[in-house]
């Protein structure tokens, strides 16, 4: 007559399905975590983007970082327009 071998133990098959579950949630944690810092990493690089456009244009509200790249806009897109003040001492 054959023994059983019921002690209570799992089996090696469910033993690796429980660690096969613990780490698909551990990914699943880890992707979420991941995602989270990422999103709020873009919202830091939008924020840090918008206060680097120190200059905008009078005519058109377009938002510039520099005066050079001010001065270059505004020679090309509003020629008829007066320069304003502010970029009468600037080198394009």
């Amino acid at each position: 007559m054959a023994a059983s071998h019921s002690s209570g133990r799992k089996s090696n098959a469910e033993e690796a399905m429980a660690r096969g579950q613990q780490k698909i949630q551990s990914q699943q944690k880890n992707a979420k975590k991941a995602a989270e810092k990422k999103k709020q990493q873009g919202a830091d690089q939008k924020t840090a983007a918008k206060a680097a456009l120190v200059f905008t244009c009078p005519v058109c509200r377009t938002q510039m970082p520099d005066p050079k790249t001010f001065k270059q806009h505004f020679e090309s897109k509003h020629p008829k327009s007066p320069m304003p003040p502010e970029l009468a001492d600037v080198q394009a």
